[in-house]
């Protein structure tokens, strides 16, 4: 079968683009034809619309924000650009994916598809979506003839997030879904609250787990990659004093060496990034994809909880898994299996008529 996959556009997030990676794996492990729709943030606008922000924009930095640019369009361009650069080399090795799309209207090219999957990640949090809108990842763009499917989706909260605008224009969409699965158990609730019942959603693993540490080894090996700087790996998305402090105080109490993500200066690969983990004898993380991996290559861990990304995620992996919320811990890797049968069961029942 042909298939399209579509999550949050593209960028140099570590954990979005091996959940892409897993996601498409394991489906082309089942026999299916995969193909990424290579969505980008669209900072490019025409040159008209450029000159016409530029006196706006000198108002704002006048009567209000000194800190605004007359340019931030472009600024934000570069940047979003080099920091694509960073993924660029494994996207472009082991993602097989179609152009860059800027526009929403990009999508209708590729209609040809004998069936769509959204997800994973945070596909269905309006914050998150805002560039292309909900709408779309919820595929409003496709002839309603068309499979669709949500594998693994997360809202990114705990409780209803769309506005009542929105809850009717997707009550309708998710209804032409043909399966929907989501990450965190609280979206069960919350689609229940919304009377989002058919299809009925179940609860499955980040399609990061559904790959064994085997799996990640060999894009270990297979990438160039050189020996971390410490073994104490310490990801964190969103620097504080008190994370320096526990960071200080993990590396002193374990007598272990601490390192990040930045190696002179510029953010290490993806494949250096799963190297981290794998020589790490502890892991301080504040991110969900640092928590998974962390379990994935049975490293113990000091959470540190992200309340700003979303703590529901934390709460339902560590449910799921059956672990306590103390840290440190190892999975227990029988119970990791069999989450792993099930969610893939699911995953391939979509696809079977």
């Amino acid at each position: 079968m042909k298939i399209a996959l579509l999550n949050l556009q593209y960028d140099n997030n570590y954990g979005g683009n091996l959940q892409r990676y897993a996601l498409m794996s394991v489906l082309q492990r089942m026999g299916h034809d995969v193909t990424h729709l290579n969505l980008r943030d669209n900072y490019e606008i025409s040159f008209t619309k450029r000159v016409l922000r530029i006196p706006k924009r000198f108002v704002k930095k006048l009567l209000r924000d000194h800190n605004i640019s007359l340019f931030s369009n472009r600024y934000e361009l570069l940047n979003y650009k080099e920091r694509c650069l960073i993924s660029d080399p494994f996207y472009n090795k082991y993602i097989k994916h179609t152009n860059i799309l800027t526009s929403k209207s990009d999508l209708l090219s590729f209609l040809n598809f004998d069936a769509y999957v959204v997800g994973s990640d945070q596909v269905w949090r309006s914050e998150y979506a805002r560039m292309y809108g909900i709408d779309t990842f919820f595929f409003d763009w496709l002839p309603e003839d068309k499979k669709r499917f949500a594998y693994g989706i997360s809202l990114g909260t705990d409780d209803v997030d769309f506005s009542a605008a929105e809850i009717i224009r997707l009550s309708s969409l998710y209804s032409n879904f043909d399966g929907v699965s989501v990450r965190e158990k609280s979206a069960l609730s919350v689609f229940n609250k919304l009377s989002w019942t058919s299809p009925k959603a179940e609860w499955v693993l980040d399609p990061t787990l559904l790959l064994s540490k085997d799996d990640y080894l060999e894009l270990i090996n297979d990438g160039s990659t050189i020996p971390s700087e410490g073994n104490m790996f310490c990801y964190i998305l969103d620097p504080s004093n008190e994370k320096t402090s526990i960071i200080k105080e993990e590396s002193s109490k374990r007598n272990l060496i601490p390192f990040n993500q930045i190696r002179s200066g510029k953010l290490i690969g993806i494949q250096q990034w799963l190297r981290s983990f794998y020589e790490s004898d502890f892991v301080v993380t504040d991110s969900y994809h640092g928590l998974l991996f962390s379990i994935i290559f049975d490293k113990p861990f000091r959470l540190i909880r992200n309340k700003g990304r979303g703590n529901s995620r934390f709460d339902s992996i560590f449910e799921l898994l059956g672990l306590s919320t103390n840290d440190a811990i190892i999975v227990d890797k029988s119970i990791l299996d069999a989450k792993r049968l099930k969610s893939l069961n699911i995953l391939k029942s979509y696809y079977e008529h």
